[in-house]
């Protein structure tokens, strides 16, 4: 299908690379384990698989995530598997019929640069704002909440402090070695989480729940499809081009929701928790390191070993918060700084805006409609002052 010679590498940067999301994904999965009932081999497993065919076929660090609105609704709601895993194959035959009919081309036509970097800015404040809030909500470890605060925000500035001047100054990829040893370390100090999950296996064959279907469109499918759309499709099409260029050849945002189809059609089918390629998770790749698919069909390996060895999975829970925060802050900037790529003044405005409402609201609906309608009013601004220098020429 691709005779495009792009390859993937295996090297110590793209080991380093391939850590780069833990800050995201692993809060995520803990809370959908502790309070849905994921089992966290069934996660890992899954999201591991969906890492290693992606890594394959698109040769760049396309970052696989849950679902965050999906995220957020479920944890808040308390929604069974049953009903995610559903809601999955809903959603991925959603994204498969968007991308195989071309709807999902005349959609991109909505979202300008300006509008695409602004989401990328809002989601770069919510995970500098996410960094902080998981340092405060949880201290050094997810699961040992009396751990003190002033101790974990130290922690944070510490380790903060080694990856700038380590990782970034100095060139030596030490997140990957930061990871690993915390882990040890937190181990031998008698620290554990123990399996709150009901099934353990890795995967159970599922057809969908018709009955489910309503509240999977009303409830999770609506909520989450700008967010998909937006970050998920556009923005991540757009920074994979920022970070890669020619490496990201096989990129557009027709495969991007034709990944994001088939990957949760997949994971749906097999009782697990939908995904997509976030930016967010994009720039925390790029940002360490990463420039193949090779860091992520690593990540994803790495996912599948401890899943498949029951109860390693519960090894990923035990990386320090303040360490995952951390990580997130570099995201965050890598994100955010996109906007850079702008070159006037009104797509400034409407990127800005874009990205403030984004991160003030956390409702993506809300900051594409401001940013279409300012775009619009931006148009019709310019159009009024030529007409009045014509009209003055004249």
């Amino acid at each position: 299908m691709f005779r495009d010679g792009l390859k993937n590498k295996f090297g110590l940067n793209e080991w380093s690379g391939a850590v780069g999301d833990l800050g995201t994904i692993l809060p995520l999965a803990f809370a959908l384990v502790v309070i849905n009932g994921f089992a966290p081999e069934r996660i890992f497993f899954l999201w591991g698989l969906v890492y290693v065919v992606t890594g394959f076929v698109f040769k760049v660090p396309l970052s696989v995530q849950p679902l965050k609105a999906m995220v957020v609704i479920a944890i808040a709601k308390g929604y069974a598997p049953e009903l995610m895993s559903s809601t999955s194959v809903f959603y991925g035959l959603l994204f498969i019929i968007l991308s195989f009919t071309g709807a999902i081309n005349w959609l991109q036509k909505w979202f300008s640069p300006a509008m695409t970097n602004g989401i990328q800015l809002g989601i770069g404040l919510i995970l500098a704002y996410k960094a902080i809030e998981l340092v405060v909500d949880n201290g050094l470890l997810l699961n040992l909440p009396e751990s003190s605060l002033l101790t974990g925000l130290g922690f944070l500035i510490l380790t903060i402090i080694i990856i700038w001047v380590v990782q970034f100054r100095f060139e030596f990829p030490i997140t990957l070695i930061l990871i690993a040893a915390s882990v040890i370390v937190v181990l031998m100090l008698g620290y554990s989480i123990d399996s709150t999950s009901a099934n353990g296996t890795i995967a159970s064959f599922t057809l969908p729940d018709i009955s489910f279907i309503s509240d999977a469109v009303i409830l999770l499918i609506l909520p989450q499809l700008p967010l998909t759309l937006g970050n998920s499709v556009f923005a991540a099409n757009d920074a994979c081009h920022s970070f890669w260029g020619k490496q990201a050849s096989r990129i557009s945002a027709k495969r991007l929701g034709a990944s994001v189809g088939f990957s949760d059609l997949i994971i749906g089918l097999l009782g697990g928790f939908p995904t997509c390629h976030g930016a967010g998770g994009i720039a925390a790749h790029a940002q360490f390191g990463a420039k193949t698919g090779g860091s992520i069909i690593i990540m994803g390996s790495i996912f599948i070993l401890l899943a498949v060895i029951s109860p390693l999975s519960n090894l990923l829970f035990l990386v320090p918060v303040p360490l995952l925060a951390a990580m997130l802050l570099f995201d965050s900037y890598k994100l955010s700084t996109l906007i850079i790529k702008l070159t006037s003044r009104p797509e400034y405005v409407v990127a800005i805006l874009v990205g403030i409402i984004s991160f003030t609201t956390r409702n993506l609906t809300i900051a594409l409609i401001a940013g279409l309608f300012t775009e619009l009013v931006i148009k019709y601004m310019n159009r009024k002052n030529i007409f009045v220098k014509e009209k003055v020429k004249q």
